[in-house]
């Protein structure tokens, strides 16, 4: 066929292809091609973001706009045979070789159209040509913007069906290169500018496209409405673009010059020291990293504001990303930055804060801040939108984590920016949320070798991609401390490495292209603390020194290190009549997130003292990140990290009276001997011996604690972190468990380096094991876990747990939040399988009918447990990972609970 098309025939291949009603009528079956091509490309121009990919938006609206040419292909248009376009392929044909558009997209630009995309690449100034390789980068980056990369198939030259297109092609090739008149391409001279563009553009293609494919936003039109493809461009793309871009929450918000940390919280009349500090300390000029080490209690977030604000009027940044280490604590966090983050961007500005996790949008807060998809369009802002107080996320930023990572400010756990490095579906979306923001990680100290090993990937391809970040900090090593400045300086390029020396504490770290500068910094007045340790060997005597505590009205808090201990204890504690509250991660979402509100109002810094008169035994889930006050505190032994941690809770606010005036903190520990047998941890704790693996590292910590008898702050903190983290004191009954500790450790980082993506390949398939039907974790865990979905039988329908607990949730348009709100998380080989009656059957088919097709078919992962009620409470049965009959009981205030059923 020759290289001539007929000058309308490119208007009828369709792009998109769903009826639309207005008035009534339909307007149209199908959205043509090139005017979807013509929206996305509409979209990316406007996109705050362009603006850091050193393209003119000529050549950055080319580049896009060709993102969908694969679906020229008879194997997408045959998909729906009504839209077939007949006036070019003639009648569709009753079989045609399937293929993916997006490969197929890949191949036209990489092979068939290379010839007519030449005048889209120039030289340099050093005279230099576009390689093909170089030039396959590009067309890898628009192609691959369905959630993974893709590869082009040499074969297809033999496909006859390409030979068929080829003219078509090539005129919307012509059609673009017309319309958008781009200047040459200048090649790059640098492999590491080329690379920055690959990855920043496969972000935008995908996040343009997903905001130019939304109907609401993109009504379909006639294909006689793009005969002329250049006036539908300019007088109709670009005006929806601008306002499906603010309708999105994503217009551009002006940063507010930085003016001190008043502005920022009016509140504080008095910045503490590494407040202080981080007002006036030189930045470096270019991307930089800043490490925080200071107390519980000092202001560490605070300070880190101050830096990021610092960062973003400087140009360094145009947003910021708050990555915390679970939902608690980013639930905490969101509520503090509601407070506060209005204030980083100008008063004209609409910046969006968005909640980030999987579990976001049961967060009341976060929901009720969720703004109508047309209430950010600059047409009709909502009267009061001026606020400065006022906190604004749109929905369909706040709809999926993935998307609120876009916001202009997020809030999230540590999970959802380690999925950037990670090969799983739309990671360049989370690339490109974060790559234009200062992130900031609270707690990076809190990490396993598996996601230490993420966590530095993660500095390294944030800094590669322009990016700063702000990591905080109570209790890191020197060696991590190292490891993680190494990296962000492997992502500027900077191959010499820079030694760390200083050990003083609180301490400041500034990292940029010209090395490091370490800053010793003087703890805040007040804070130097000096917490007496007691160690007790024997559950009885805990329970008596809280229940003694108690008695005098204290607010008293034990941190046991597994679910089933944090119960029994309070079994135990309530049977000797206190009046006990008990917090994990084991309850009913709907449950959990009550008794988290009520522990943050209770024992927050504005708890009062007749709420304050209460004992709470809770897991790790208080340890970190939450502003928690007790007057005693009790733990098990953990690292010496986490210990310290724990330590943060105790007597953290200034308070006039306090029933009992002792600040100690009492450790339930194995006495840590000279010469410890195998059972040393596992005969006392055997849970603790469960969760942390390394029995030496437990030793250690427990033998430092005897041995100093206090945790004296600030001046103690590096030498306890350093002593118990020294590898090289291993006593002999330990050393077995302690080198299958290592050796794990190790297998771990091996995993994580073998998951994460590697930059320098490229958005290409080969950059990991890109594969569509397996999930990469960001966690790595050695058993794997179920989700519980609690039904109740009522009235013979399955009603969700949570639909009873709240009424509100019992109408028909919130049964699916009702579900997740029922959902528990529960180690598979606890519970594996829920039978149901033959009676229950039908309503069960029904009650899953209600969920997402997904969740239907991974029956293996979501269970639905009928509970019903009984005088000894909610009562339910399943079977375990061996087939072994199981009881269980669910319970408002202890949780979840798992037995073998006793068959005598």
């Amino acid at each position: 066929m020759p290289d001539t098309v007929e000058d309308n025939s490119l208007n009828f291949f369709w792009g998109k292809a769903r009826p639309v009603a207005e008035a009534e009528e339909v307007i149209s079956s199908m959205h043509p091609l090139i005017a979807h091509m013509l929206d996305v490309a509409a979209v990316a121009i406007l996109l705050p973001e362009s603006k850091c990919l050193g393209l003119d938006c000529r050549q950055l609206g080319m580049l896009i706009a060709l993102h969908d040419i694969g679906k020229l292909t008879p194997a997408f248009q045959s998909k729906v045979p009504e839209c077939w376009p007949e006036q070019a392929f003639g009648r569709c044909p009753d079989e045609v070789v399937m293929s993916r558009h997006d490969a197929d997209g890949l191949f036209l630009l990489d092979h068939i159209c290379k010839d007519q995309l030449a005048p889209l690449f120039g030289t340099n100034a050093d005279g230099l040509d576009w390689s093909p390789t170089d030039k396959k980068q590009l067309w890898r980056a628009v192609a691959g913007h369905h959630g993974q990369p893709v590869s082009s198939d040499e074969n297809k030259f033999q496909n006859a069906d390409l030979k068929l297109l080829a003219p078509y092609a090539h005129k919307l090739v012509r059609v673009l290169l017309d319309i958008f008149r781009p200047p040459p391409i200048p090649s790059y001279s640098f492999l590491e500018d080329l690379l920055q563009l690959e990855w920043r553009l496969a972000g935008l293609t995908v996040q343009a496209d997903w905001i130019g494919s939304r109907q609401e936003w993109f009504p379909y039109v006639r294909p006689e409405d793009v005969a002329d493809a250049s006036g539908y461009f300019w007088n109709h793309a670009l005006h929806r673009a601008q306002a499906a871009i603010a309708s999105a929450g994503l217009s551009p918000a002006n940063i507010s010059p930085f003016q001190g940390m008043a502005r920022l919280f009016p509140h504080i009349c008095n910045s503490s020291p590494i407040q202080a500090l981080l007002e006036v300390a030189s930045f470096p000029a270019d991307p930089t990293l800043i490490v925080i080490e200071d107390m519980t209690g000092s202001g560490k977030t605070e300070a880190a504001l101050v830096a990021a604000h610092r960062l973003m009027a400087s140009g360094h940044a145009s947003g910021l990303f708050v990555a915390l280490p679970t939902m608690a604590t980013a639930n905490a966090m969101f509520d503090r930055l509601a407070i506060a983050y209005r204030s980083l961007f100008q008063p004209s500005s609409h910046p969006s804060l968005a909640l980030a996790h999987g579990r976001a949008l049961l967060d009341e807060r976060f929901v009720s801040v969720l703004a109508p998809d047309d209430a950010l369009d600059n047409t009709t802002v909502k009267k009061g939108r001026d606020d400065a107080a006022e906190v604004c996320c749109s929905a369909w930023l706040g709809s999926e984590s993935r998307r609120a990572l876009l916001a202009q400010v997020g809030v999230g756990t540590i999970d959802q920016a380690l999925m950037a490095v990670l090969p799983v579906r739309f990671a360049t979306v989370r690339q490109a949320g974060l790559a234009g923001k200062v992130l900031l990680v609270d707690e990076c100290h809190a990490y396993d070798p598996y996601m230490q090993e993420e966590m530095v990937a993660l500095l390294r391809f944030h800094a590669a991609m322009g990016g700063s970040a702000i990591l905080l900090s109570a209790t890191l090593t020197k060696s991590v401390r190292q490891k993680l400045v190494t990296a962000f300086r492997e992502g500027l390029r900077q191959k010499e490495s820079v030694g760390l020396s200083c050990m003083a504490y609180p301490l400041v770290t500034l990292v940029g292209r010209d090395g490091a500068e370490e800053l010793p910094c003087a703890p805040r007045p007040g804070l130097a603390r000096n917490i007496a340790v007691r160690q007790m060997s024997d559950a009885s005597s805990i329970m008596a020194y809280v229940s003694d505590a108690a008695a005098q009205g204290a607010a008293v808090a034990w941190v046991r290190n597994t679910v089933d201990d944090v119960i029994t204890s309070a079994k135990a504690l309530e049977a000797e009549g206190l009046d006990v509250m008990v917090f994990h991660a084991r309850f009913a979402m709907v449950d959990r997130l009550a008794i988290e509100r009520e522990v943050l109002a209770r024992f927050g810094k504005n708890g009062t003292t007749a709420d304050r008169s209460r004992v709470l035994i809770a897991s790790q889930v208080i340890e970190q990140s939450l502003d928690l006050d007790f007057d005693v505190l009790c733990t098990d032994l953990a690292p010496m990290d986490l210990i310290i941690q724990r330590a943060g809770r105790l007597r953290r606010h200034e308070r006039a009276q306090r029933p009992v005036d002792c600040d100690e903190i009492c450790i339930f520990s194995p006495n840590p001997v000279a010469d410890p047998d195998p059972q040393w941890i596992s005969r006392v704790l055997p849970g603790t011996a469960a969760v942390y693996r390394d029995p030496a590292l437990l030793w250690r910590t427990a033998k430092v604690l005897q041995c100093k008898g206090q945790i004296r702050s600030p001046d103690m903190i590096r030498e306890l972190i350093e002593e118990a983290a020294d590898t090289s004191d291993v006593p002999n009954g330990l050393m077995m468990a302690s080198d299958e500790a290592e050796g794990k450790g190790r297998a771990a980082r091996g995993a994580a380096i073998r998951n994460i993506l590697n930059y320098d390949a490229g958005y290409t398939p080969d950059s990991a094991l890109w594969e569509r039907e397996v999930r990469i974790s960001t966690r790595l865990e050695e058993r794997p876990y179920v989700t519980v979905r609690l039904g109740v039988m009522k009235d013979g329908q399955v009603w969700p747990w949570a639909a009873l607990q709240q009424t509100s949730l019992a109408v028909p348009h919130e049964r699916k939040r009702a579900w997740t709100l029922s959902e528990v998380s529960v180690a598979q080989h606890t519970l594996a399988a829920c039978p149901v009656a033959d009676t229950q059957m039908e309503a069960v088919a029904a009650a899953r009918a209600e969920w997402s097709r997904w969740e239907r078919e991974a029956e293996d992962q979501f269970l639905l447990l009928l509970l019903h009620e009984t005088e000894e409470g909610w009562k339910g049965f399943g079977f375990n990972g061996k087939g072994q009959d199981v009881d269980i009981c669910y319970d408002k205030k202890y949780g979840f609970q798992i037995s073998k059923r006793n068959l005598a």
